[in-house]
């Protein structure tokens, strides 16, 4: 699967290359510690997928939206109801899946 930002005119579109990795078995968590640190690895369905991390833009949408919701519901004070944690690329490990989403909470 292959995505990509370009840039027409002002507007900017999202460019990200989502790469499978065949190992040849079911992937594991040696794979996305051995995977390049200037790309995001997740185990999807016992595969490994690599994929670029975010264009400054895409960082800057995902840590505005984290301040967002982070300050309307991590703290009691500003009137929201408290105890949230908003987390920019968590990692995330359920069953034998290792997920990274841009935003969590």
């Amino acid at each position: 699967m292959e995505h990509y930002y370009e840039k027409t005119g002002d507007k900017m579109h999202v460019a990200e290359r989502l790469t499978a990795h065949e190992t040849g078995r079911p992937a594991t968590y040696e794979d996305v510690l051995r995977a390049p640190p200037e790309r995001v690895a997740e185990i999807i369905h016992e595969r490994l997928y690599t994929h670029p991390r975010p264009a400054s833009r895409h960082a800057l949408a995902g840590s505005s939206l984290g301040v967002i919701i982070g300050n309307r519901y991590h703290r009691v004070d500003n009137g929201g109801p408290g105890g949230w944690w908003i987390l920019y690329e968590p990692e995330l490990h359920r069953d034998n899946q290792i997920l990274v989403p841009d935003l969590a909470g």
